[in-house]
């Protein structure tokens, strides 16, 4: 899912590029071109994926007030030949329609109800196809004598957008990280990074749109192609990652941290995707459709990382895919209350965040295409 490609979207326009870096920011985004550098011990050169134009670009805001959103964005994934090279799953490239300044939902700062108006953000873009896990190159091979290198580099340009913002925020009492669709599911990986990296900082991390599981086959193949890299300080973790067994494990290590997901119970987009990925590996459904499936894989997965107490789900009803940059922010109150009410208790740690869902089929599609 990339975002610029969403409709009916209300456009904030073009805000201005320039800002001052000493003193107090203008209310505005700037977008930054980092070029490779060293941090943490590890060389990055941030790219994109190099289907089409590599130049990795991010944007940042200041806010007023002392806390801080880390947001990365979605793009879809790839792990083949065909989802990478042929017929591409992902969006390869960052351009200026990826300016966070077009988007709605939480990037509406004129919007008074917004819980994150005042927030300072960093907006990471993705490109590189690997749910921003991914520190490798991979040579696919498309046709006879013919192969294209894909840069899986999410992570590297995460860290270099991150080693930014330490520069630049470097003392938020609170960190929320986030994400849509594959930033969601990256929102969980790059979590340890930022804990490590701001340890006095009142951490949240939700995820948008990036839930479920996916069978051990695709789990291990992209592990090989991405070069999934946890940083040396994590330990414990099987190898390939289980998502919902490092969600469950990320909770349980750090009690203080409220983890959250808001999905829709049968999210088309993730349910597409379910499918291409059970196809391309001949896995059978464990239900009567991909439909089915992906929404019984779903809720078993949301129920075992319950067992945390300080992991909150909220699953909306319909096939709705992401919520925090659509106008539907403001609106969605399908699991008996509102998102915004939701997202407001887990941010400012009410006792009131809770687990919560919608009632009956949740909105289950009438006829499933898969």
């Amino acid at each position: 899912m990339r975002i610029k490609n969403i409709a009916l979207w209300t456009l904030l326009g073009c805000l201005s590029l320039l800002v001052c870096l000493e003193g107090t920011w203008a209310q505005s985004w700037t977008k930054i071109t980092p070029g490779p550098t060293r941090f943490l011990g590890m060389t990055l050169e941030p790219t994109c994926s190099g289907l089409t134009e590599s130049t990795y670009s991010f944007w940042a805001k200041a806010g007023s007030a002392p806390n801080l959103v880390i947001y990365l964005q979605g793009g879809g994934a790839c792990w083949s030949p065909k989802s990478c090279i042929t017929e591409p799953t992902y969006y390869p490239d960052v351009t200026d329609g990826d300016s966070p300044a077009y988007l709605h939902g939480i990037f509406a700062f004129d919007v008074t109800s917004n819980p994150l108006k005042d927030w300072s953000f960093l907006y990471v873009p993705y490109c590189t196809g690997d749910l921003h896990w991914g520190s490798n190159d991979w040579v696919y091979k498309y046709a006879p004598g013919q192969s294209w290198t894909i840069h899986h580099r999410g992570l590297q340009n995460f860290l270099v957008a991150l080693k930014w913002a330490k520069e630049n925020f470097p003392r938020p009492r609170k960190i929320l990280i986030t994400g849509s669709s594959a930033g969601g599911f990256g929102a969980i990986g790059v979590f340890p990074w930022v804990e490590r990296l701001y340890p006095a900082s009142r951490i949240y991390v939700l995820s948008d749109a990036g839930s479920g599981d996916t069978p051990r086959e695709f789990d291990a193949l992209a592990d090989l192609h991405w070069g999934i890299q946890l940083p040396w300080w994590v330990g414990g973790i099987s190898k390939p990652i289980y998502l919902p067994e490092f969600w469950r494990k990320m909770a349980q290590r750090h009690p203080r941290v409220r983890f959250g997901e808001y999905v829709a119970a049968w999210d088309s987009t993730l349910t597409w995707y379910r499918n291409e990925i059970l196809e391309y590996f001949q896995v059978a459904t464990d239900e009567s459709n991909v439909c089915e499936d992906f929404h019984t894989h779903l809720m078993n997965t949301i129920a075992f990382k319950q067992e945390s107490p300080n992991y909150k789900s909220y699953v909306a009803q319909g096939q709705l895919h992401v919520i925090l940059p659509r106008p539907d922010f403001y609106s969605e109150a399908s699991a008996g209350i509102s998102f915004l009410q939701w997202l407001s208790y887990m941010i400012y740690d009410s006792p009131a965040w809770d687990n919560v869902a919608c009632s009956e089929d949740c909105g289950k599609p009438a006829v499933c295409p898969y």
